[in-house]
């Protein structure tokens, strides 16, 4: 478990104008693997984080500069590394959301997910991190339905528009701008209409997907062309687009609140990269919050969570241990006594469902049963005898069902 390895700089560690500048994408990392090394990668809006089982963690640093430009010594002033028992415990506080920026934020293991379907592609992630990640979905899962936490729904995009509404009061009649129409996006607009706004619209730069949010919002679409106008008339206004750079400039900003007269201007830009260029927040009357300004609500929820939170770790301390557990168990000694284990588990359980009690028939009857399935389990036990490699061992366990999860294996 000592091999299993995690490089994370995340919003812990890093602030924003640090960690928009470090994308790592899963044809970055291929070339520092060697044979028989799996890794995963995952870039979110408050982290970018390698996992590798093999490859030494530490030389990822040079790729990281590659990527960012940023000098190694403040690469590794920011990062925070994880090996072994500490690293999957990582994972599966991610995958469960508590992790988040948000805590408890449920978009999280969408965005795993994703990550990991990116890594199967690339043929990355084999044995032991699939079954990681497996055991991620899981343990997010056991999180989601045995704790308060998958009951009380929170994400970046709601956090901002709540922030919004805090400082605007009621924002019935203000007039709200959404860019963007992906996930957070549509989840900030979809806040928005909750939380009583009449006045919203929609701009991206796919149009179509405008119109689609905006209709089903009750909203109005606009072409992103008309971002600049639409921006005049917004007292509101959530961004999150996909952009590599900003969208909304300090150039811009200058000249539209002086058009506007000063009129106040709350921003929330939840992008990672951000939309906005930071100087924006310095212009009289121009509000700007980003993804880090939202720490201080984050810390109201967790006063509130704190019982959620021991039951959560509880759940993340048991499938840690149960991952521990298998990992230990794949190699061929330690799968062969689990399969002689079940073997005489199947012979106990039909004995006694007979009901003679006669000792010598019975005695005669496991002779039987033992020099049978002996037989059964000799071509087994030789070929993992000549074959202890991990795959091997790992489908043996899967056929003969010999972890407590196996059923789990191809769901999530």
């Amino acid at each position: 478990m000592n091999r299993i390895q995690c490089l994370s700089i995340n919003h812990n560690t890093a602030p924003a104008s640090l960690r928009e500048k470090i994308r790592v994408s899963t044809s970055d990392i291929i070339p520092f693997l060697k044979k028989g090394d799996e890794a995963y990668v995952i870039n979110t809006c408050n982290r970018t984080e390698i996992y590798v089982l093999g490859e030494n963690i530490d030389s990822f640093f040079s790729l990281l500069q590659k990527c960012s430009d940023i000098d190694v010594s403040k690469l590794r002033e920011y990062s925070e590394i994880f090996s072994g028992k500490d690293a999957i415990r990582h994972l599966f506080m991610l995958a469960s959301g508590l992790e988040s920026a948000v805590f408890g934020e449920p978009q999280i293991l969408g965005q795993v997910k994703d990550a990991y379907r990116d890594s199967l592609k690339t043929g990355m992630s084999s044995t032991i991190m699939n079954k990681a990640l497996h055991r991620a979905f899981r343990t997010a899962k056991r999180v989601r339905t045995d704790t308060d936490i998958g009951r009380l729904p929170i994400s970046v995009a709601s956090e901002a528009v709540d922030l919004s509404c805090h400082i605007f009061g009621d924002i019935k009649n203000a007039r709200t701008l959404v860019i963007g129409a992906g996930d957070m996006a549509s989840l900030a607009a979809k806040r928005l209409k909750d939380r009583g706004a009449s006045n919203l619209c929609i701009i991206n730069r796919t149009y179509e997907k405008a119109v689609d949010l905006a209709h089903e919002l009750g909203g109005k679409p606009m072409h992103f062309e008309e971002l600049v106008s639409a921006l005049h008339e917004s007292d509101i206004v959530v961004s999150s687009t996909g952009a590599p750079f900003p969208i909304i400039t300090h150039a811009m900003m200058t000249k539209l609140m002086k058009e506007r007269k000063y009129n106040p201007l709350f921003i929330m830009d939840i992008a990672m990269p951000r939309d906005v260029e930071e100087e924006v927040g310095k212009l009289y009357n121009c509000y700007l919050y980003n993804i880090d300004d939202l720490k201080s609500m984050v810390e109201k929820n967790l006063n509130g969570r704190k019982d959620q939170i021991v039951k959560a770790s509880e759940i993340i301390d048991y499938e840690t241990a149960m991952f521990e557990k298998w990992l230990k168990s794949l190699n061929a000694t330690e799968t062969i006594k689990d399969l002689y284990d079940l073997m005489d588990q199947y012979i106990a359980d039909q004995i006694d469902k007979e009901i003679s009690s006669d000792a010598k028939e019975r005695e005669a009857m496991e002779a039987a049963l033992r020099s049978a399935t002996k037989k059964f389990l000799n071509r087994t036990v030789n070929f993992l005898k000549a074959h202890p490699d991990i795959a091997t061992i790992e489908h043996t366990r899967r056929i003969f069902q010999l972890d407590e999860d196996y059923q789990d294996r191809n769901k999530g």
